[in-house]
């Protein structure tokens, strides 16, 4: 995202905690060699502290939800009224979580969800950061909900790809299909996880784990459903996702396959296919479907084998779960909340 951004011109700095002992890290600078759809070498500012966000009029969340609750409540207190904050791929309803955050400090930013990134990339290994791709055009939403309109044009002009306005965040949190997708990509390939074999994720995501996929996906958009919305089809995310043509979902993961799709499934049970879907997407979708008075029962299913097979308790992982929808009581007040109300009222 950084060298993307810095590609377009803008003036940007990172900050991480895990930044000091990059390798990556000279002087304060972050070198970057990207190869992909740019070959370029980068020098972008690291930032020393994280109060130095208040020098930028845009803060971009890149994180895995994993370090959600260790970054967002020190991140909510240096926000300001004037800061547009973009959460990249937002799970567990985390922008909402960082709103009700911000404006008990005082504070009222506007806060945008993606339910999606814009970017694919892994570090190759020679170094290079590989960026195959940029996302065609997804749904963005912001909090309040009534910012969204100013929202579309920042995120045009600043990554020069159509976005479309959804309706609040709980439409976002219901768009990210990774987990759907993931979940059904790991319970065909664990033999090779447990091997730590190196395997390519679209070559091995076959017929039987797109079936599974395809079944969650019918839970997810029959919750989305529930509370009124209207996400996109896990085979609609994959049209408008990847460089491919609209077809069975099937045919467009050959496809992404035989084009030389770098992408490689997990050697390891520590993988955020796991450690961040599972937890912060599966289960939190499973814990709103709780909140509308639903049930999922392959969703519930699916959690509950991968809890066996990786001796790890998913439900339990989720860190913010209960900050987010703990003390929500029914369907209403979930979409109050996720289009700023009452407090934006």
């Amino acid at each position: 995202m950084a060298a993307y951004l810095t590609r377009r011109g803008h003036s940007v700095g990172i900050w991480s905690r895990s930044l000091a002992s990059s390798p990556r890290l000279h002087s304060g600078m972050v070198r970057l060699q990207t190869s992909g759809i740019f070959s370029d070498v980068f020098e972008i500012e690291a930032l020393d502290s994280l109060s130095r966000i208040r020098e930028f009029d845009v803060v971009v969340i890149a994180l895995p939800a994993t370090a959600y609750s260790d970054v967002m409540p020190a991140l909510a207190g240096h926000l300001t009224s004037l800061h547009n904050v973009i959460v990249s791929g937002s799970l567990s309803l985390a922008p909402l979580w960082l709103h009700d955050m911000a404006r008990t400090s005082g504070v009222q930013p506007v806060i945008t969800a993606w339910g999606t990134t814009l970017l694919a990339a892994s570090f190759q290994p020679d170094g290079t950061l590989h960026i195959p791709f940029t996302r065609k055009r997804f749904d963005i939403a912001s909090l309040p909900a009534a910012d969204t309109p100013q929202s579309l044009v920042l995120c045009r002009d600043l990554f020069g790809i159509e976005f479309d306005a959804a309706r609040s965040v709980l439409d976002i949190n219901l768009s990210n299909i990774n987990p759907i997708a993931h979940a059904g990509q790991l319970l065909i390939n664990f033999s090779r996880i447990d091997k730590s074999e190196t395997w390519k994720l679209f070559e091995n995501f076959t017929e039987s784990g797109i079936r599974l996929a395809e079944a969650l996906d019918a839970e997810r958009l029959a919750l989305a459903s529930a509370v009124g919305s209207k996400p996109r089809s896990l085979r609609r995310h994959y049209a408008q996702s990847y460089p491919v043509e609209d077809n069975v979902l099937s045919a467009m993961v050959r496809q992404i396959s035989e084009d030389g799709s770098k992408t490689l499934g997990p050697r390891a049970l520590n993988h955020r296919y796991l450690i961040e879907d599972m937890p912060y997407g599966l289960a939190f979708m499973e814990r709103l479907a709780s909140a509308a008075d639903m049930q999922l029962p392959m969703t519930s299913a699916v959690i509950s084998i991968l809890e066996v097979m990786t001796n790890t308790p998913i439900r339990k992982n989720n860190r913010i779960a209960d900050a987010v929808i703990g003390t929500l009581e029914g369907k209403e007040a979930l979409l109050e909340r996720c289009m700023g109300y009452p407090h934006d009222a």
